[in-house]
């Protein structure tokens, strides 16, 4: 049975001389959680105004999470990129250049529009076969790819889920798809 009830995340990082940076507030189901990637984030600049909170948002850096679906055990690999554009044209480019290099780099499933955090965002849903390390054969890894911009701090937010649980992870692509659409990437 599942809660209607929602839980808070937050992905940010710390860094010694610019402070507290956060990449982006996430809303879940009470059956999934954000675990820390044992993979520090990468934090190259932060914005420079303080929000209300006392932090900055990250306005170029990445960070690696474990997206977990308590009631069926899995987790799943989260990447988060953030890049600042200086205008609203150069993300527009960048994520048309990128879904026409996911077109080439396997066979996609799904390819739709969809709101993250307010704005018009792209998403692709597609597979690939890859030989994983110390494995013998072949892998189908799905993949789910979102990109977004956001006008208010000029951010474009690139998210990426990949997992060789294919079958998982196409049963739970419409809950990863309403916690990205859930993000609070402005205040």
């Amino acid at each position: 049975m599942e809660s209607n009830e929602e839980n808070e995340a937050v992905l940010a990082a710390v860094n010694p001389l610019l402070g507290c940076g956060i990449f982006v507030f996430l809303r879940m189901p009470d059956s999934w959680r954000i675990l820390k990637s044992p993979e520090p984030p990468e934090c190259h600049a932060l914005g420079k105004e303080t929000v209300k909170g006392g932090f900055r948002w990250v306005t170029s850096g990445f960070t690696h999470a474990l997206l977990l679906n308590q009631e069926k055990n899995q987790a799943y690999p989260l990447f988060v990129e953030v890049r600042e554009f200086r205008n609203d044209f150069q993300p527009l480019e960048f994520i048309k250049k990128r879904f026409k290099k996911l077109d080439k780099k396997g066979e996609v499933v799904e390819r739709k529009q969809s709101y993250v955090g307010g704005h018009e965002a792209q998403y692709a849903i597609w597979m690939s076969r890859k030989k994983m390390f110390l494995r013998r054969k072949n892998v189908t890894l799905a993949h789910l790819e979102c990109v977004t911009y956001c006008n208010f701090t000029k951010r474009l937010l690139l998210f990426r889920i990949s997992s060789s649980h294919v079958e998982n992870f196409m049963e739970d692509v419409e809950k990863i798809l309403s916690i990205m659409s859930s993000v609070s990437c402005h205040t």
